[in-house]
């Protein structure tokens, strides 16, 4: 989903006599949107953290929410339609989309690119759940930034990896990604339970 709206932004700004700089600035706004998520998640963390049953009943239903996702993931159904298709998302990121057309440049990289951060996307999914289990919010948010760099060579180069990647290669990637996330799902899941019944 990420790669469409950074189509539709080098659309809207190809004009732009720099617009591969643009398109980076665009993506760093994004990656503040991931590290301020982060944040969020590290402070929730924290607060679950003050009571250990509590922590680890936590840890086990965010393990399950993983290995559920993982499952949409792979199937498609409408479950997953059901995340990417949230009503209060969509309509925050439509009202976003509108202001910002009426910029274009700097001011709708900056805009679009950390609203972009808020998209529903399975492995932004993933990555939060990772970082809403840390106890140091520096932690949740160096997961955050971590993850957001590592997109970064592939939404800058976004359209010509579309190019030369064939459509069975990204279904194998796509697939090896939604099977780890299964599996670390079931793995927090079970360290979670074995925490809570000791």
């Amino acid at each position: 989903m990420c790669g469409g709206f950074t189509l539709a932004f080098m659309r809207l700004n190809s004009s732009h006599k720099h617009l591969f700089l643009l398109t980076f600035l665009y993506q760093l706004s994004r990656i503040l949107a991931y590290i301020f998520l982060g944040i969020l998640c590290g402070i929730f963390g924290n607060i679950l953290a003050i009571n250990a049953k509590i922590q680890s009943f936590s840890f086990f239903i965010i393990g399950i929410f993983m290995v559920i996702l993982g499952c949409a993931l792979i199937f498609r159904g409408s479950l997953l339609a059901f995340f990417e298709n949230n009503i209060i998302i969509h309509s925050l990121f439509k009202f976003v989309m509108q202001k910002s057309m009426k910029f274009k440049g700097v001011k709708s990289a900056l805009m679009l690119g950390f609203a972009n951060g808020f998209v529903p996307c399975g492995l932004v999914y993933f990555f939060l759940t990772d970082a809403l289990k840390r106890e140091n919010i520096l932690e949740s948010m160096l997961i955050m930034l971590i993850f957001g760099i590592s997109t970064l060579p592939a939404m800058l180069f976004f359209a010509r990896l579309s190019q030369i990647l064939n459509e069975f290669l990204k279904m194998i990637f796509n697939y090896m990604a939604y099977i780890i996330i299964i599996i670390y799902g079931l793995h927090i899941s079970y360290i979670g339970f074995i925490t809570f019944i000791k």
